[in-house]
C-alpha cells in the first residue's frame, strides 16, 4: 500500500468521527428543543439553554472535522505527489505535535467532568443540575472523540515511522 493511503484513511476516520459528533450534537439540540416545548418542571425548562449550547458546540466541532478533513485529502495528495519524502517527514512532525496534546485534553476533560459533577451535586436547584449534566455530556463527547482520535493518530504515526525506516 502506498503511504498516501494511510493519510487518506486517517482523514476518513476523522470525517466519520466528526459526522458522529455532529449527529450527537443534533440529537442533543433536538432534545433541548423538546425540553423547551414540552417541559413543565423547572428542571426540564432549565435544561434548554445548557443542552442547546452543548449540542451546538458538538455540531460545530463535528462539522469542522468533516469540512477540514475533506479539504485536507486533496491537499495531502498534491503534497505527496510533488515530494513524497518531504511530505512524510512533515507528517511526522505534524502528527508528533498533536499527539502531545492528547494527555492535556484528557486532563482538561476530567476537570470539566469534575466541575459538572460538582455543579450537579452541590449547586442545587434546576440550573445547577442542568449545567452539571450538560458539562458531563460535553466531557463525555470530548472523551469519546479524543479516545478514537488518539488511537488513530498512534496508528498513523507508526505507519509514518515504518515508512521512514523503509526509505
Amino acid at each position: 500500500m502506498e503511504f498516501i493511503q494511510h493519510t487518506i484513511n486517517w482523514c476518513k476516520g476523522e470525517i466519520f468521527e466528526g459526522s458522529m459528533v455532529a449527529l450527537y450534537g443534533a440529537v442533543i439540540v433536538i432534545v433541548s428543543i423538546l425540553f423547551k416545548k414540552f417541559g413543565t418542571t423547572p428542571f426540564t425548562k432549565a435544561m434548554f439553554i445548557p443542552l442547546l449550547v452543548v449540542g451546538l458546540l458538538c455540531i460545530i466541532v463535528g462539522g469542522s472535522l468533516v469540512i477540514n478533513n475533506n479539504k485536507r485529502i486533496a491537499d495531502y495528495q498534491k503534497a505527496y505527489e510533488s515530494n513524497p519524502q518531504e511530505f512524510i517527514k512533515s507528517e511526522k512532525g505534524r502528527t508528533n505535535n498533536f499527539i502531545k496534546w492528547y494527555p492535556y485534553t484528557m486532563y482538561i476533560t476530567a476537570v470539566v467532568i469534575i466541575i459538572g459533577i460538582g455543579c450537579y451535586l452541590f449547586w442545587g436547584g434546576a440550573w445547577g443540575r442542568a449545567l452539571g449534566l450538560s458539562l458531563l455530556l460535553m466531557g463525555l463527547s470530548v472523551l469519546f472523540l479524543d479516545n478514537f482520535s488518539e488511537e488513530r493518530a498512534d496508528i498513523y504515526y507508526q505507519a509514518i515511522v515504518n515508512e521512514l525506516e523503509m526509505r
